[in-house]
């Protein structure tokens, strides 16, 4: 069952009163969470091995030596495992869900007509004790869509939705195999987590796309 937190303005007062209405859905899924951790952990050291230059960590505050701050150079759902091919189908499922009730039908818009596609960015996030993700989004363009959240390994840790105009936060708790879907614009962050077992979660960037698929770390949703 998908729950959803919709935020909506009340009716402008005046020409210069801001105007939002879009939801947060939460949903539990039934991936092996255990099996995803053992493979995101095998994979962290390589990855960190592998790519040491031109490094970011998207303003998450977890620095450069984190799996984070390589996130343009791997795709969870690239990954040869059923695990993440599960994990495909479990976004595939909320995407359609969460538009089909907020927008409805997509075909009709001009960006698909056109032949553009949706293709996604998938990262896994390893932060250990003592570590939090400060307040960020992942982009404001014109062209954004949705991004995602899917926690693996958690121990009392939130996520936190900062409202865009008058900040009123959504804290949402985080447990193993819950995933959320959002606008991308929406600024984000956690609690700090003050567990020795690492804390590990997935995030997920789904794109318009409209050009041949020449980055091999984008997969098509």
């Amino acid at each position: 069952m998908t729950k959803v937190t919709r935020f909506t303005s009340a009716p402008p007062q005046s020409p210069y009163a801001p105007v939002w209405d879009y939801c947060i859905a939460e949903k539990e899924t039934n991936i092996d969470v255990e099996e995803l951790a053992k493979v995101i952990l095998y994979k962290e050291s390589k990855i960190k091995d592998q790519y040491t230059e031109d490094l970011d960590d998207g303003d998450t505050g977890l620095g450069l030596d984190s799996l984070t701050a390589r996130f343009n150079y791997f795709n969870v759902l690239n990954w040869n495992s059923p695990v993440c091919k599960n994990l495909h189908k479990e976004i595939k499922f909320l995407h359609n869900e969460y538009v089909r009730n907020t927008v409805g039908d997509l075909s009709d818009h001009s960006f698909f007509k056109e032949g553009g596609s949706l293709k996604v960015r998938c990262w896994a996030n390893v932060m250990r004790k003592g570590q939090q993700i400060k307040k960020h989004s992942h982009s404001s363009y014109p062209h954004c869509y949705l991004s995602g959240h899917f926690t693996v390994q958690c121990d009392n840790t939130s996520t936190i939705y900062y409202h865009p105009y008058n900040e009123e936060l959504c804290s949402l708790k985080n447990f193993p195999n819950s995933m959320t879907l959002f606008p991308t614009w929406i600024p984000h962050s956690t609690t700090v987590h003050e567990s020795d077992v690492p804390r590990i979660t997935i995030a997920f960037d789904i794109l318009l796309h409209n050009k041949p698929n020449s980055e091999g770390e984008l997969v098509t949703l």
